[in-house]
Parts: C-alpha cells; sequence; structure tokens
C-alpha cells in the first residue's frame, strides 16, 4: 500500500514538474527532488515535507525486493492509515496548485 501512495505523489509531482518545466519529468523517483523541479518545493508546509521524507523509501519495496521486509516491518494498521490519509491530503494540494 505504501508503494502505491509513494506512486501517486510521485506522478503528481511529475505533474507539477511538466506544468512548471513544460518538459517531459525527469526518470527519477526522489520525491522531494521532484518536488524542487516543481517549484513547489518552498511551498510545502513542514508536515508535507516530513511526509514527502517518510514516502520516499517506499519506492524501494518493490524495485529491491531484498529491503522489501524490512519495510514492511514498520508498516502497521495505523500508519497506513496515516499514509493514506496524507496522500489523499497531499493530492488534494497538489491538484489546486496544478489548476492555477
Amino acid at each position: 500500500m505504501a508503494f502505491f501512495c509513494h506512486q501517486i505523489v510521485e506522478k503528481a509531482l511529475k505533474a507539477a514538474v511538466a506544468k512548471a518545466t513544460e518538459e517531459t519529468p525527469p526518470k527519477i523517483h526522489d520525491l522531494i527532488k521532484l518536488a524542487v523541479k516543481g517549484d513547489c518545493y518552498n511551498d510545502l508546509s513542514e508536515e508535507r515535507l516530513i511526509f514527502l521524507e517518510e514516502l520516499d523509501p517506499f519506492n524501494t519495496e518493490a524495485r529491491y525486493p531484498e529491503y522489501k521486509a524490512r519495510i514492511d516491518e514498520t508498516l502497521t494498521e495505523a500508519k497506513c492509515a496515516r499514509i493514506l490519509q496524507e496522500t489523499e491530503e497531499f493530492l488534494c494540494w497538489i491538484k489546486t496548485r496544478l489548476e492555477r
């Protein structure tokens, strides 16, 4: 579940990159770098920045299966619910930015 939340946020940030640069977004998965390239890093609240930093490692889960068990150990039901909620909130925030 956390991997898919990472994917959702990554694609939203890549939309911001495409809008800000009028170019195809880079083939990277680093959420912070995408936020910088998408010209929205400076507008991130401290809470959203912490969320992106927390979510970033979950990209590793599918790409590097040897880390999957270690990452899975950190995911409780409560943490998954919080990540899902924060993903929804981030998506609403980025959508508002993209509509400007």
